[in-house]
């Protein structure tokens, strides 16, 4: 059993912020069938709190440093002026980048999957810091670039925070069938902090929040949210995220190698990520 509460730090720093520990309490919640109850984490949701997985030690502390000062850089174009994909401007003109789900049925694709240069997230839709990296610090950034064909951006969904997050993952694998990941996934972390106020990710509230994706909600999309369709799916991923290294929600990895902990800024500024992909790049 897996469990997350949020413990403050007596002696804070520049770059880190509350991590979360394991404090659980165990409640049915019938989300998955033939399973026995699963723990669900009792957490702080305050932002910016780093969200631990499991009972594994240690944070990837600087993942919530998150600021509303995030450096975008100032580019004239598309690829800044100097041919660079991943030097893409924040009002580069861009198509959308395809969505898919990788071979090992657990990795959505965002970008060409053939692109040499893969960034991988892994992140829980329960998780503030995850939304305070996808709104405020250097997702978006990732997804321009994914965009401008300068790399695949890859997620691992985990739902160790509960059953907001399970329907949410399931949600958002039923949104990849209609070709609507990006846009949804989007929407989700924006909408996250109103939507936690008021209990969490519900089959409901999901359903009501996609009407504001074009394209998204009909009959096979309710009916996949409705019924849990891709649950292997959310558990497969849940499963991939605790297996691996990683301590805690949002984490990073290029080219399969975690970003460290010391790398907080790669979460927060634009320019030190756009320097350390260069440097992954070169050294293929």
């Amino acid at each position: 059993m897996r469990s997350s509460t949020c413990a403050g730090s007596s002696k804070p720093r520049r770059g880190a912020v509350d991590g979360c520990r394991p404090s659980a309490r165990p409640e049915n919640t019938g989300a998955r069938r033939g399973r026995r109850p699963r723990t669900v984490p009792s957490v702080d949701h305050g932002e910016g709190s780093l969200m631990k997985v499991g009972s594994r030690r240690g944070f990837l502390v600087g993942a919530a440093a998150f600021t509303a000062s995030v450096s975008v850089g100032a580019c004239r174009s598309r690829s800044g002026g100097n041919g660079d994909p991943l030097d893409v401007s924040a009002s580069a003109k861009l198509p959308p980048a395809p969505e898919s789900l990788a071979a090992d049925g657990t990795t959505i694709v965002l970008g060409d999957p053939g692109a040499p240069l893969a960034v991988r997230l892994y992140e829980d839709m329960s998780c503030p810091a995850c939304a305070e990296f996808e709104t405020e610090g250097t997702a978006p950034y990732l997804k321009r670039a994914a965009r401008n064909g300068a790399l695949q951006l890859q997620f691992t969904l985990g739902s160790f925070l509960g059953p907001g997050s399970e329907v949410a993952a399931n949600a958002l694998r039923a949104a990849l069938d209609q070709h609507r990941f990006a846009d949804y996934h989007d929407l989700l972390y924006r909408e996250q902090s109103r939507v936690r106020k008021s209990g969490g990710f519900t089959r409901d509230v999901l359903l009501g929040m996609a009407i504001m994706i074009p394209g998204l909600r009909g009959p096979e999309f309710d009916a996949a949210v409705l019924e849990t369709k891709h649950r292997d799916f959310v558990e497969a991923s849940d499963e991939v995220l605790r297996t691996s290294s990683v301590v805690g929600t949002p984490a990073m990895a290029v080219d399969g190698a975690l970003v460290s902990s010391d790398s907080h800024e790669l979460y927060t500024d634009r320019s030190r990520l756009y320097r350390h992909l260069k440097k992954a790049s070169r050294a293929r």
